[in-house]
């Protein structure tokens, strides 16, 4: 019989899809395979301009059965699209149907089968400076104050079902100088910040800078969650050549 290696599944929109572009500097998902090397397998389910409904729809469909190969962690990564304001790109998923939908992907048969670490994952903050230089209905589709409401929602999903939540709304946030109760950063109420510029290449997805602030978040997310599951703990698959 083979010896197959489990997976580290990573689920969720364009920002996902996008984790690996070489044209961005730096990668998430390629640090994670570089530190799980030889551990596990690194799977990008990016799935661009997809809300959680759409989500849930493909999900079933791309999952391995636990025979196949087992998932040992999951990073569930929406709300950038389900955040988009009504009647806009048509990717608006309300508020409370984005809470059980979360909920939902997390506990669905197809997943729990495997019984992964499941990890969520706000949706960053947003620039709306950067959206200027778009047509619409793109220009005007997304807003600061509605996407802190979802990355909101997410972390209270993930208390609610007790699972660890990378913030990467509040790490961009922090790195921009935003502090709680001032006018929101990325928001025209507030100035331009050439942090948010910097983080946020178009104003929604991230760059490279962002992508080492996902990784961070990440590992840190793990070695405090699952101490006994980071790379350093976890054995090769195959043995090395030098015992």
């Amino acid at each position: 019989m083979p010896r197959l290696y489990d997976q580290f599944l990573l689920f969720g929109d364009s920002i996902t899809q996008d984790d690996g572009n070489p044209e961005l500097g730096f990668s998430s998902s390629q640090a994670l395979q570089h530190a799980y090397i030889r551990r596990l397998d690194i799977i990008n389910r990016g799935f661009s301009a997809y809300n959680t409904s759409q989500a849930l729809a493909v999900l079933p469909n791309f999952l391995p059965t636990p025979q196949q190969s087992k998932i040992i962690f999951m990073t569930i990564f929406f709300g950038a699209n389900d955040a988009c304001i009504p009647d806009s790109t048509g990717q608006h998923v309300p508020l409370e149907k984005y809470s059980r939908n979360l909920r939902v992907i997390a506990e669905h048969p197809s997943v729990q089968t495997h019984k992964p670490m499941i990890i969520f994952i706000t949706p960053p903050p947003v620039d709306e400076y950067q959206f200027d230089a778009l047509d619409e209905p793109w220009r005007s589709a997304r807003n600061a104050a509605t996407t802190k409401a979802y990355a909101d929602t997410c972390k209270q999903v993930a208390k609610e079902l007790n699972l660890p939540v990378v913030d990467i709304w509040g790490a961009v946030m922090e790195e921009a100088g935003w502090v709680e109760g001032q006018v929101l950063v990325g928001s025209k109420q507030a100035e331009r910040n050439e942090t948010m510029a910097r983080i946020l290449y178009d104003g929604l997805h991230l760059s490279g800078d962002g992508y080492k602030l996902l990784f961070r978040e990440i590992m840190k997310a793990i070695g405090d969650s699952w101490p006994d599951q980071t790379p350093d703990k976890l054995p090769f698959v195959y043995e090395p050549f030098f015992q």
